[in-house]
């Protein structure tokens, strides 16, 4: 047994004592993956056919990863030696709780949907598989463990947003996803091997302080910043690699959709946010924050990228939504407009001064983002399962003859469009606080008008379900128990955090980010 630690290290590099230890860390991630081989064995054993064992089982095993995400604490490192694999902090903890929430309102969602999706067990295997990605993405730190997690998240996205195998629009999607997908991976791994070739290490830390140190004008770094980008804005939706959205979103089953729309966004955020973070403890970015220097020669090319891809994403999809009918449609272009406002919170990582504050900022909008984003799809899975139909007009009436429903739909809409009393406002004030404070105020108007904008399209299904009276042959959604209660406690943190308590949200994400950048 003695050898174990040698067989396991690299290189044949001693494993501490210590680090042994802290391979504790990754129970939520290993735990993970043993819940894909039991969903997997399940599905083997059992016969063929409809069972509630799978979603109780999937809850049983989110709620366990859940807790094992909660029990940890402080900042622990897991790797060997100088070779760091993982950072388990406060911001890696905050996103994995994301992903998991994320996770269990889309197996309630399939549940009270109605709907199969083909052999349900092996749509769980998924599931688990995309949930292990995504929490050991945002742990990683250093560039293999990153891609293969990247990657892993990718595959599963394809295979769930083509499941339902009696729907062609899915299969589209699917194919448009993994097309699209394919091609951004490989210019993400050209710029990735780009970056590497100069920097000579995987480790993010190790690659922030070379890069930092080299001279600005070399064309393979700023090359290679690019196409990595890519990868990230493809995984989030941004500008200009945002166009496969509307369409998988729109053929993939409604609850597969909220899913990607929320923890697949989040997934990429949590990578970038790590990396970004690095920056301010190696000096941040410096300069005047004035426009014209902001195109400057000496500028942060990074900073650059990330602002052009703010407003750019963020104009694209509310412009682009504002002809939309098909509610599911609508609500994935209102995710790429989101991609916009997170992106320019991101850019501001950059910045010493505000850092901090960027960091809490997103961290407490993905939370309430989570709750108005699905709950506007969970009320498009019951449009479709009962009204068969995404249409707005197909909500011709129903504020009138459905009033709890239509108001709590309402108030996911307002605070989508970040409106006040609701937590969406509160969002996105504290996004746009550290851009004001660091100057760049046309940029913060920029963000203000495109919420303006948003307020068009959200308001088409306020004017159907309100100001319009419904027909005699009006259909009604069958919103009753189970299925008013997903949409009461998706709305209620809506309010409760829009007129009070949202001060101690924001100060949960603080901590939560205060520790991130650390050495």
């Amino acid at each position: 047994m003695s050898s174990l630690p040698l067989l396991l290290a690299q290189d044949g590099g001693k494993l501490s004592a210590d680090l042994m230890q802290n391979f504790g860390a990754m129970a939520p991630e290993m735990f993970l993956c043993v819940m894909v081989v039991v969903m997997l064995v399940v599905d083997l054993v059992r016969s063929k056919g409809p069972s509630t064992l799978y979603p109780w089982l999937s809850l049983g095993g989110i709620v366990v990863a859940a807790g094992l995400v909660i029990s940890g604490s402080g900042d622990v490192t897991v790797g060997y030696d100088d070779f760091a694999a993982l950072r388990v902090d406060g911001l890696g903890r905050l996103f994995k709780l994301v992903f998991l929430a994320a996770a269990a309102l889309t197996v309630l969602f399939i549940v009270r949907s109605g709907r199969k999706y083909g052999r349900e067990g092996e749509f769980q295997v998924i599931l688990f598989g995309a949930l292990a990605g995504m929490c050991y993405l945002a742990s990683a730190t250093e560039l293999i463990g990153f891609y293969v997690a990247f990657e892993l998240v990718s595959y599963t996205g394809y295979l769930m947003a083509g499941y339902r195998l009696d729907s062609a629009k899915g299969a589209e999607a699917a194919g448009k996803y993994v097309i699209f997908g394919s091609v951004a991976s490989a210019v993400m791994l050209f710029g990735i091997t780009l970056i590497l070739g100069f920097a000579g290490t995987t480790s993010f830390e190790g690659i922030v302080d070379v890069l930092l140190a080299a001279d600005a004008g070399v064309p393979a770094l700023w090359v290679g910043a690019t196409f990595t980008f890519a990868g990230f804005a493809y995984k989030a939706a941004a500008f200009p690699f945002q166009f496969w959205c509307p369409d998988v979103y729109e053929g993939a089953p409604a609850p597969v959709a909220g899913f990607l729309a929320v923890a697949s966004k989040a997934a990429a955020f949590a990578i970038g946010l790590r990396i970004l973070a690095l920056v301010p403890v190696a000096g941040g970015v410096v300069g005047t924050p004035e426009l014209g220097q902001l195109f400057a020669h000496d500028a942060a090319f990074l900073e650059k990228l990330l602002i052009v891809a703010s407003v750019c994403t963020m104009t694209w999809g509310n412009l682009a939504a504002l002809r939309q009918t098909n509610l599911q449609r609508m609500l994935a272009y209102s995710s790429i407009a989101h991609a916009g406002y997170l992106l320019l919170a991101s850019s501001m990582v950059l910045r010493t001064d505000v850092a901090t504050d960027a960091l809490m900022a997103i961290g407490f909008y993905f939370l309430i983002y989570l709750c108005m984003n699905l709950g506007a799809f969970w009320i498009v899975t019951m449009m479709r399962r009962d009204l068969d139909s995404v249409d707005v007009t197909a909500l011709k009436g129903l504020g009138w003859k459905q009033p709890l429903l239509g108001t709590c739909f309402v108030i996911m809409l307002v605070s989508l469009t970040g409106l006040p009393p609701t937590a969406g406002f509160v969002g996105k004030l504290l996004l746009f606080m550290p851009v004001i404070h660091e100057g760049f105020y046309l940029f913060a108007a920029i963000g203000l008008v495109n919420g303006a904008v948003s307020l068009y399209y959200y308001a088409k299904p306020m004017r159907e379900m309100f100001l319009k009276k419904p027909d005699d042959d009006t259909k009604l959604i069958d919103c009753v128990g189970g299925d008013m209660a997903l949409v009461v406690a998706l709305t209620v943190p809506l309010v409760v955090l829009g007129v009070y308590g949202w001060g101690d949200l924001a100060s949960v994400a603080r901590d939560a980010v205060a520790i991130v950048g650390g050495r």
